[in-house]
């Protein structure tokens, strides 16, 4: 990954370049993405993006769930253009719109075509907009391309409409507007052995805390585990059927009983199979986790 900062970043040539926090990596962040990249191709430039780690909210006291952690998301970005430049607001969210684009884009990264979207705000309170960087761009000599939103059934593709829809559990949605499956990482910890005792045994996952947890309920799901894949079933909820249970996210793999403790799993999200529910006894929910994998088995087959 070329991934730095913009302390260490010194470009040698002029740089085809787009901005923005890029949660998800959705859809809409793509088609900026692969326009910096096609431009910069095609006029000799090295792409760059310029990545806000956290939405600007998050430092402002409203903060907002992820969608992917920032490392992968990171991670994401490198695979469509050559330099990513990883930013913390504050380095930047105090200067003026005009000062931002002069000392930071143009003397420093050396930008000569920036890629955005209609809406993009940029600068001290947010004045920068499309129209300011068109005015600065003719005294600055660099040129400004405004990419269309990408809309999925005439809704436009937002970070925020992916996390209502997560929220919501409309798995089928916040996919087509992703344009991949929801996907969980953790790090597989010691839970309390309830699925043991139940017979389907369970990694029990500790999330990015930063991350939003998709809606509670039951999932077909496949679990890439150290570079192999595996199909399973994962468990967003309380627990409710047991007293003294504590809320928790584990995912049962099919066909395996391998030890996992300390490492990290990537969870593909491909079906919602039901809500979270509470069960009258434990011959009624492990009767329920068997209709939940032969559910899971069926989906993941398709």
């Amino acid at each position: 990954m070329a991934l730095g900062t913009l302390r260490d970043f010194s470009p040698q040539q002029r740089t085809a370049l787009t901005l923005g926090t890029f949660d998800g990596v959705h859809r809409g962040h793509r088609a900026l993405l692969e326009r910096t990249a096609a431009w910069a191709r095609e006029h000799g430039a090295l792409s760059v993006a310029l990545v806000f780690t956290q939405p600007p909210p998050n430092y402002m006291g409203t903060p907002k769930p992820l969608l992917l952690p920032v490392g992968k998301k990171l991670e994401r970005v490198s695979q469509i253009v050559e330099h990513v430049i990883a930013v913390e607001f504050p380095e930047v969210g105090w200067m003026e719109a005009e000062e931002f684009v002069q000392k930071i884009l143009v003397e420093r990264l050396q930008m000569a075509h920036i890629v955005i979207g209609p809406d993009a705000r940029f600068g001290k309170h947010r004045r920068g907009d499309s129209a300011l960087l068109e005015q600065l761009g003719e005294r600055l000599r660099f040129s400004v391309e405004v990419v269309p939103p990408v809309r999925v059934q005439q809704k436009i593709i937002s970070a925020t409409a992916i996390r209502e829809s997560l929220s919501a559990g409309r798995l089928e949605e916040a996919r087509e507007m992703l344009g991949y499956a929801p996907t969980l990482w953790g790090t597989v910890v010691h839970g309390d052995g309830r699925g043991r005792q139940l017979g389907y045994p369970t990694a029990n996952l500790a999330l990015d805390p930063h991350v939003l947890v998709p809606a509670a309920g039951v999932y077909a799901v496949r679990v890439c585990v150290k570079d192999s894949q595996r199909d399973g079933v994962l468990y967003i909820g309380s627990r409710s059927t047991f007293a003294d249970a504590s809320p928790s996210i584990e995912v049962h793999l099919f066909d395996t009983d391998e030890e996992l403790y300390g490492i990290e799993l990537e969870v593909a999200l491909l079906a919602r199979l039901r809500d979270d529910q509470r069960f009258d006894s434990l011959d009624a929910l492990r009767e329920q986790i068997e209709r939940d994998i032969d559910a899971a088995r069926t989906v993941l087959r398709a």
